[in-house]
């Protein structure tokens, strides 16, 4: 395993010649991909090269989730292609949670065969401060930004009822009632030009965010959705990459849809 410890790219590196390349993003956690089933990276390096990439919290990276570059993921796993040979259409990005809205929005600046968008948003939504009970006393962010300007975004809505639900650690009404009282056409991640193929992992009791209706809108808004798989399971947490159910349904996936070698 090969670490990467810089601003241009922060991962760790399970190197497989002539392999493939799979691109882990983890969710809100800040650092490295966390809670990583040992069943689906033990597979994924069978078969792949795999990188584990970081994108806030750690190194020299962005402090917290707001603003972070989207040049950063591009040029990162550019990096690794152009290191190891790898084509594009060689390429899967695998992302949960917050990971699996960038993962969404890379469609629109890289070319990859297959995204795994697990748990994810169909917006990109305001950026997440270090302490979350700080956002009535900061300046709202976008979640990334591209040319050092910020992406068009749905800022936060909450009211005494949103912020009890949080303290209860249920944050699906105050992303709810967002998209309600405060809905931003703009912010609705364009999927249309993405040539791969699209695996979406939703919960059917998502207590972060409605997940399932932002997966469905996501296919019913799009102009290309004969490539696009939406599977809803009977989980709760976000921690997709960890669970063996949905873990299961990705290395499924990627059996069915193997890529193969030019």
């Amino acid at each position: 395993m090969q670490e990467y410890r810089s601003k241009e790219i922060y991962g760790d590196l399970y190197e497989n010649e002539d392999k493939p390349l799979v691109v882990i993003l983890g969710g809100s956690r800040a650092g490295l991909p966390t809670n990583l089933s040992e069943k689906l990276l033990e597979y994924l390096k069978n078969d792949y090269s795999v990188l584990l990439l970081a994108y806030f919290g750690v190194g020299d990276l962005p402090e917290s989730l707001e603003m972070v570059p989207v040049e950063y993921f591009i040029n990162a796993i550019n990096f690794i292609k152009q290191k190891n040979k790898i084509a594009d259409d060689q390429v899967i990005i695998i992302g949960q949670s917050k990971g699996g809205e960038v993962a969404l929005l890379l469609s629109n600046y890289i070319e990859s065969a297959i995204t795994i968008a697990c748990v994810a948003g169909c917006y990109v939504f305001q950026g997440l401060p270090n302490d979350l009970f700080s956002l009535n006393k900061i300046e709202p962010k976008s979640s990334w930004s591209f040319n050092k300007q910020e992406l068009p975004y749905i800022k936060f809505y909450y009211d005494q009822s949103v912020l009890n639900d949080a303290k209860n650690k249920n944050f699906c009404s105050c992303y709810e009632k967002s998209i309600e009282k405060n809905y931003n056409e703009d912010a609705l991640i364009n999927i249309n030009n993405y040539k791969g193929k699209i695996l979406f992992l939703s919960a059917e009791n998502d207590k972060y965010w409605p997940s399932k209706k932002m997966s469905n809108i996501l296919i019913e808004n799009s102009k290309n959705n004969s490539n696009m798989t939406h599977i809803s399971l009977n989980l709760e947490g976000h921690y997709f990459l960890n669970y063996e159910q949905s873990v299961n349904e990705i290395i499924n996936y990627l059996k069915e849809n193997k890529l193969k070698l030019d």
